[in-house]
């Protein structure tokens, strides 16, 4: 629903009031350091920097929380035309996702520490406003609210918000790798192994078991085709494929369904489903095996792939003037559509088309 000329409005002067708030903050900070007001003791220069240095921490900390996150179930291979990305990401993610883990828990540490060391360079207890009221003095000074907000804002709520909608940009960020580095390498240290005891302790007592799988039913779920001519038409010959027909749309109705399927696949078959006619036969097929290790990068003995590799059918297309269908493009083109889906849709019309013909036949 778009908003009102009036909604308009305020937004516009909450943006206003919070910027001058801000910017007040920021003064009264920078006027209390310079006249050795901070409750850490030392050097204004020095208090100037160890600031600075904690705000850009905090900022890291902040953002690759959101940034990994959002991140974690992604290939690497997806932004591989960032490699500082690449590489934050392969580390983070390492040992099966327990990295992720361990990074929350340093991260999480070092928060903490540089939040109670930006309060003691943002609290000043002695500083003197004479026309403010000591009620208004108490609350807006030496509660450290100036320097709360400057947290907030450029500390936590800035880099949170960009890797809400930019997370691969920020990981590729220089320093990305250390940050990490850093969390996990205190996280060995051990200093904060009671939370994994503590939080073995809570999941023992309310019996929650390992991991929670979280998975919704199978409804309302639309996979939808359609196929045009090069009028414009429709068609629904769905076992036609049409020269340089490509621009496949799938809709999934539910996205979350996909995750869900995601978690089945990575758990255990059952016996009777691993022993059942259809998978035996499977295993015995040693033309499906002989057909998995030529699509690999084995290499024959003349020391060149078996099968093309994407880039040579690309050029070669390129050459004869031929359309590049979506799947061949590099993993990190934002144009790019993996294989399998269109393999999936593929078998899918396959599928419809034997479906007919069985039908007509009988």
């Amino acid at each position: 629903m778009p908003k009102t000329q009036a909604g308009i409005v305020f937004d516009y002067v909450r943006y206003v009031f919070s910027t001058i708030l801000a910017a007040l903050s920021g003064f009264v900070i920078i006027y209390s350091i310079a006249n050795k007001l901070a409750a850490l003791p030392g050097h204004p220069i020095l208090h100037y920097i160890l600031l600075a240095l904690d705000l850009l921490l905090l900022a890291y900390l902040e953002g690759l929380q959101v940034a990994i996150l959002a991140l974690e179930n992604v290939r690497s291979s997806t932004f591989a035309d960032m490699p500082r990305a690449c590489v934050s990401h392969k580390l983070c993610t390492a040992r099966k996702g327990l990295n992720v883990q361990r990074f929350l828990v340093g991260r999480q540490f070092f928060v903490v520490f540089v939040v109670f060391l930006c309060a003691q360079l943002t609290t000043y207890r002695d500083l003197e406003i004479d026309w403010m009221p000591a009620t208004m003095f108490t609350v807006l000074i030496e509660t450290g609210l100036p320097g709360a907000l400057i947290v907030l804002a450029f500390g936590q709520l800035m880099p949170q918000l960009i890797c809400a909608t930019h997370p691969i940009t920020f990981m590729n960020l220089p320093g990305t790798w250390s940050v990490i580095q850093l969390c996990l390498c205190f996280e060995t240290a051990g200093l904060t192994h009671f939370s994994w005891v503590l939080s073995w302790l809570m999941k023992t007592i309310f019996r929650m078991g390992v991991k929670e799988h979280v998975k919704r039913k199978i409804k309302d779920v639309e996979m939808t085709h359609q196929d045009k001519n090069k009028d414009g038409k429709k068609y629904n010959d769905e076992g036609k494929v049409e020269e340089s027909e490509f621009d496949m749309e799938v809709n999934i109705g539910d996205a979350d369904l996909m995750y869900s399927g995601a978690e089945d696949g990575l758990s255990l078959a059952l016996d009777k489903d691993v022993h059942s006619p259809a998978v035996m036969r499977w295993l015995k097929n040693d033309s499906i095996r002989s057909l998995a290790n030529a699509y690999g990068n084995n290499e024959g003995s003349g020391g060149t792939p078996k099968l093309p590799e994407p880039p040579t059918i690309v050029r070669q297309l390129v050459n004869n003037g031929l359309d590049v269908p979506r799947y061949l493009l590099p993993p990190y083109h934002e144009a790019h559509i993996p294989p399998h889906i269109v393999a999936y849709e593929l078998i899918r019309r396959n599928n419809a088309r034997r479906n007919r013909n069985c039908g007509i036949k009988a």
